[in-house]
C-alpha cells in the first residue's frame, strides 16, 4: 500500500485540533450521559453515589460508538502510523500473537500492581482528595459493575481513544510519510514515536484530574503505547489495561492479595517482586517480538 498524504497535515493548528477534539467529544458525551443516567436513577429512588460504577458503566457504553467511529476512520487512512502497525501485526506468527496476549495481560497486571504499591509508599494518596473520591467511586456499585465497567468497557474505550486515536494521530503529526527512508529518517521516526508515547501518556494522566492518577496513568500510559507498538494492534494496550484494573478489583474485593499488607516487610518484598516480574515480562515481550518464525 502506498502512503497518501497525511489527512491531518494541512497546518499545525489543524493537526493539534485533530488530536484534541476526540478527547473533548469523549468528555462531553460521557459526562452528559452520566448526568442523564444519574437524574434517571434519582427519579427511580436510587442513590446515584452508591450506584456510581453502574452509571459510569452505562455512560461508557454510550460513548464507545463515538470513539469507535474515529478509530475506524483512522484505520482506513494509509498514514505512516497505520501502515507501520499493519506491517508489524502481519509479520507475527499465530503463536507470537497468542503469547503476546498472555504476556501483555500479565505485564499490565504486575506493572499496575507495582505502581500502586510504590504510590502507597508515598504520601500522595493521603493528600489528594481527588484520588480519594475517584477511588471510592471506582469501588462503588458492586463487583459485577467493577468487572464489567472498570475491567472491560472502560479499558476498551480508553485504549481506543488514548492509544488508538490520540497516540496514532500524534505519531502521524511527527513522522515523515516517505516510501524511502534514510537511516537518519528511521532514527527520527523512533524519536517521534517515543515523544508521541510520552505526550499521549501525559494527556492520559492529566485527564484523570488528580495527582495520584496522573503519576499512575502517566507511567502506565507509556507502557500501554509500547504494548500497542509491540503487538502491532491496540489489543496489546487493551489487555495490559484490563490486567492492571482486574488486579486492583481482585485486590480490594477479595482476600487473595491480603498477604501483601500483613507487614511492612511483606509489602516491600511484594513490591520488589512485582517490579522484578514486570521487568522480566517486558523483556520477554521485547525478545518475543524480535524473533522471526
Amino acid at each position: 500500500m502506498n502512503p497518501k498524504s497525511n489527512p491531518y497535515s494541512s497546518n499545525a493548528m489543524f493537526k493539534s485540533w485533530n488530536v484534541i477534539y476526540p478527547i473533548f467529544i469523549y468528555f462531553v458525551v460521557t459526562n452528559l450521559a452520566m448526568s442523564l443516567f444519574a437524574v434517571f436513577a434519582s427519579f427511580l429512588g436510587a442513590d446515584a453515589q452508591e450506584q456510581y460504577m453502574a452509571l459510569q458503566t452505562a455512560a461508557v457504553a454510550v460513548t464507545i460508538p463515538f470513539i469507535v467511529r474515529y478509530y475506524s476512520k483512522d484505520r482506513k487512512e494509509p498514514t505512516a502510523f497505520w501502515i507501520h502497525m499493519e506491517q508489524t501485526y502481519t509479520k507475527k506468527s499465530p503463536s507470537q500473537k497468542a503469547i503476546n496476549v498472555l504476556l501483555m495481560f500479565a505485564a499490565g497486571a504486575s506493572a499496575g500492581a507495582a505502581l500502586n504499591n510504590l504510590l502507597a509508599l508515598t504520601a500522595l494518596k493521603e493528600i489528594s482528595p481527588g484520588f480519594q473520591e475517584a477511588n471510592s467511586n471506582f469501588f462503588a456499585g458492586g463487583i459485577f459493575f467493577e468487572l464489567l465497567g472498570a475491567c472491560l468497557l472502560t479499558p476498551f474505550l480508553e485504549e481506543l481513544l488514548y492509544r488508538g486515536v490520540v497516540y496514532g494521530r500524534l505519531c502521524d503529526l511527527m513522522i515523515l510519510n516517505r516510501e524511502e527512508k534514510t537511516e537518519e529518517d528511521a532514527k527520527r521516526e523512533r524519536r517521534s514515536r517515543l515523544i508521541a508515547m510520552v505526550i499521549s501518556a501525559l494527556l492520559f494522566g492529566v485527564l484523570h484530574q488528580n495527582i495520584v492518577q496522573f503519576v499512575y496513568a502517566g507511567a502506565l500510559g507509556i507502557l500501554l503505547a509500547w504494548f500497542m507498538e509491540e503487538a502491532g494492534h491496540f489489543y496489546g494496550a487493551l489487555l495490559a489495561h484490563m490486567g492492571a484494573n482486574l488486579f486492583s478489583v481482585l485486590r480490594v474485593e477479595t482476600g487473595i492479595f491480603r498477604w501483601m499488607e500483613q507487614s511492612r516487610n511483606a509489602f516491600a518484598g511484594a513490591t520488589a517482586a512485582l517490579a522484578l516480574l514486570s521487568l522480566l515480562l517486558l523483556g520477554a515481550i521485547w525478545k518475543l517480538n524480535r524473533e522471526k518464525e
